[in-house]
């Protein structure tokens, strides 16, 4: 990862174990850490880790994570965020390891909710990348890179203020979780 494409990056519950070289960044999340906010589940959870920049105005913002496991609901991918009650974040996860889902959850208000689609099998690797028009939002996917597909198209109310962008990792059961971050790529306009 080119350090210059770091520039203005921040931390949000900065995790103990970043290493960078060979332009990535090794990331492990900490346990019991997520972003879910449910009445449902009886669950608000806000202490995952998000590596992010502010942004104002539109922009397409893309990133590719490497993983080994997504059991344990095990998690890293893409989140845009306005505040704790106000996001979006996008990856694969599980249960167990017979079942990933490539999922999205918009939290609105406090409230999140769950969307996902079983895969065949876990991604080693996946792409993602989010445009954004206002506040209005789509998300892609890609296992390779090159073709992209949408994952979800919503609005997000961005409280009139700077919006951060980034990538996220979170471990919400007993054990830490590590993953390889790549390939940031923000394009504004």
């Amino acid at each position: 990862m080119k350090l210059e494409n770091l520039i203005d990056f921040e931390w949000y519950n900065e995790p103990e174990n970043v290493v960078l070289s060979n332009n990535e960044m090794k990331i492990t999340a900490h346990p019991k850490t997520d972003f879910w906010q449910s009445q449902h589940h009886k669950i608000k959870k806000d202490n995952a880790h998000f590596f992010f920049k502010r942004i104002d105005g539109n922009f397409v913002f893309s990133l590719k994570w490497r993983m080994s496991e997504t059991d344990s609901f095990k998690q890293c991918g893409l989140m845009v965020r306005a505040d704790e009650r106000n996001w979006f974040k996008a990856s694969v996860m599980a249960k167990d390891s017979f079942k990933p889902e490539l999922g999205t959850c918009l939290t609105v208000a406090g409230h999140s909710d769950w969307a996902g689609t079983v895969l065949k099998k876990a991604p080693e690797e996946i792409f993602y990348k989010i445009e954004r028009l206002g506040d209005d939002f789509v998300c892609f996917y890609s296992f390779h890179g090159q073709k992209y597909v949408r994952l979800r198209q919503f609005y997000l109310p961005t409280l009139n203020e700077k919006i951060k962008v980034g990538a996220y990792i979170a471990s919400p059961q007993e054990q830490p979780f590590e993953a390889v971050l790549s390939d940031l790529d923000l394009t504004t306009f």
